[in-house]
């Protein structure tokens, strides 16, 4: 098999249909063109529903030899902690994952595949973000917005992790090291920031699938828990112009419990930033200003500007620029 594709499944019930059938056509059209696919979904935890589908995508993959599907079912299990899993369980030389509620493109895939055969050992893709939206109090609509490829090697900061299309070598993988499984949500992006010296980038320019947003996915949400994760990777980095407000209790108590395995001595003045006593404030105003819509944060970044509004959103810019926190 020349590539493995993973997917970490977990209580994936609503999706698992539309998911089953996504797969089952994606890997009829690549095996056409004569890829080779190793299918490994980890399923945490499994409903005896779950259990029924996948293994009857199983049956239909295997029967008809559109590439081979080996289910591995285990108590639930971090996502890269099935990531890791996954990979450990197949010998191919590529790598990539699938999301219950993604939708992968098989031109895509085929353009990452054939970058890596070409000597890339890391590829990664714009993709589609899907969302469903109100207008004027009606029924929710479906929303698709193109978004640029986001993973830049060149300029590694917040918005610049990898996509959920991005593929590799396992050779990458091998070197960089396991994905971080105290990790929930940024696991990917903390790799990524470690594979950034040993990477061959490829820049796919094919739409790498469609990325739902429901409400209940782990990571681009800006929820709390992602981002103080983002904040661990670049402590861990020593990169404090990157840090943004969160939660200043829980972001300390990650740093401590698990996010500071070496010992890391952060300078007082940081500690200050992220958990001293204007933290909670600071925190408060950040998130008040990023539930703002568009015309507003305009606006409030034009006046803070010219010294005319505090904003913290503003501040935080003014010490990107600077280099600094």
């Amino acid at each position: 098999m020349s590539v493995a594709v993973i997917s970490s499944l977990y209580h994936c019930e609503p999706h698992l249909p539309r998911f089953t059938a996504a797969v089952f056509g994606f890997a009829k059209q690549v095996s056409e063109v004569g890829l080779s696919v190793h299918y490994v979904p980890i399923v945490n935890d499994a409903s005896d529903y779950e259990r029924t589908q996948i293994d009857l995508l199983t049956r239909e993959i295997n029967a008809n030899y559109y590439g081979r599907m080996t289910p591995v079912y285990v108590p639930r299990e971090s996502l890269y902690a099935s990531w890791n899993r996954g990979i450990a369980a197949s010998q191919a030389p590529y790598i990539a994952f699938w999301n219950a509620d993604d939708t992968r493109s098989a031109e895509g895939f085929i353009e990452g595949l054939r970058a890596l055969q070409d000597g890339s050992n890391l590829v990664d893709f714009p993709f589609t973000r899907v969302s469903a939206v109100r207008r004027l109090f009606l029924f929710p609509q479906q929303q698709r917005l193109d978004v640029p490829r986001l993973y830049d090697p060149e300029s590694f900061a917040r918005g610049n992790g990898l996509g959920p299309f991005f593929m590799m070598s396992r050779a990458l993988y091998q070197r960089v090291g396991p994905f971080d499984e105290a990790f929930r949500v940024a696991g990917d992006m903390e790799w990524a920031g470690r594979a950034l010296a040993h990477a061959r980038f490829h820049p796919g320019q094919s739409n790498g699938g469609a990325f739902l947003i429901h409400g209940d996915n782990l990571s681009n949400t800006g929820g709390d828990r992602e981002d103080i994760e983002v904040n661990i990777i670049f402590l861990r980095r020593g990169e404090w112009r990157h840090l943004r407000p969160a939660h200043p209790r829980a972001q300390q108590d990650a740093w401590h419990s698990w996010g500071n395995p070496g010992g890391f001595q952060l300078p007082d003045e940081i500690e200050d930033f992220l958990w001293g006593p204007a933290a909670h404030e600071r925190w408060r105003q950040y998130q008040r200003e990023r539930r703002q819509g568009s015309v507003q944060r305009r606006i409030r970044l034009a006046l803070a500007a010219r010294g005319l509004l505090r904003s913290a959103e503003w501040s935080l810019y003014q010490r990107d620029q600077q280099g600094s926190l």
